[in-house]
């Protein structure tokens, strides 16, 4: 999606979002493309091309939860050498992860997450709704499931990354485990290691109406502060 105050001569900022096929139509749930120009009219957003990505299919299989609920760096490559050159090619985009933000919703909200601790050179901000922090991609010796990112955060090197969390308190609990536990783990490791984070915890289920809501608050606070003369900040 591209803001009409885009201009080809300016390096524009760049958000891209996972589920994205969700977002296409500009009446859908979350109304996203009227958020995000309301949002750049009013200037608590910079101009940015919004991304919207559908995962993929390997023949009839999904490949959904295997690109996004994997721990590992696959999908940040993916994007980084597959996906985004192609968009380089017809938009003129800042290449700085200062000015680029990722998001996505339930697995989708675990992906963006991962691409932004694999690559903060890449993506800075991240926006995760309902995330599935649990162990849906977990083979113990294997692979690392979402459920070991709590401990990531406190045993290994802090990333320059902001992150903002959304969950409901009767979000799934099955088992690969607890949805609500697992994203106060997550904030609560953040905030021990002293992350730019916000968590937004409402009472309701797995579903993305209270990230929708809060859409313009999301939006306005991962990009505040945001100057187009850097490419970085800390």
């Amino acid at each position: 999606y591209v803001p009409a105050q885009y201009n080809p001569a300016n390096a524009a900022a760049l958000m891209v979002w996972q589920d994205g096929q969700g977002r296409v139509q500009r009446d859908g749930l979350a109304k996203s493309q009227i958020v995000f120009d309301n949002l750049t009219q009013q200037k608590k957003i910079p101009v940015m091309i919004h991304l919207f990505i559908q995962p993929g299919t390997v023949g009839t299989k999904a490949m959904r939860s295997i690109e996004y609920d994997t721990v590992s760096d696959a999908y940040a490559r993916f994007l980084r050498d597959e996906v985004l050159p192609d968009v380089y090619a017809k938009y003129n985009i800042r290449k700085d992860g200062y000015s680029r933000g990722i998001s996505g919703s339930s697995s989708g909200g675990i992906c963006a997450f991962n691409v932004a601790w694999w690559q903060p050179d890449q993506f800075s901000r991240v926006l995760s709704n309902i995330g599935s922090f649990t162990s849906i991609q977990w083979h113990p010796g294997e692979i690392d499931g979402g459920n070991v990112y709590p401990f990531k955060i406190r045993k290994e090197p802090k990333r320059n990354i902001r992150v903002w969390l959304q969950d409901g308190s009767e979000d799934l609990e099955n088992n690969h485990g607890s949805w609500p536990l697992q994203n106060l783990q997550m904030a609560n490791s953040l905030k021990l290691m002293d992350y730019d984070f916000h968590l937004s915890l409402g009472n309701g289920t797995h579903n993305g109406a209270h990230g929708a809501s809060e859409l313009p608050e999301e939006m306005t606070w991962l990009w505040r502060d945001y100057d187009p003369a850097k490419t970085e900040q800390t």
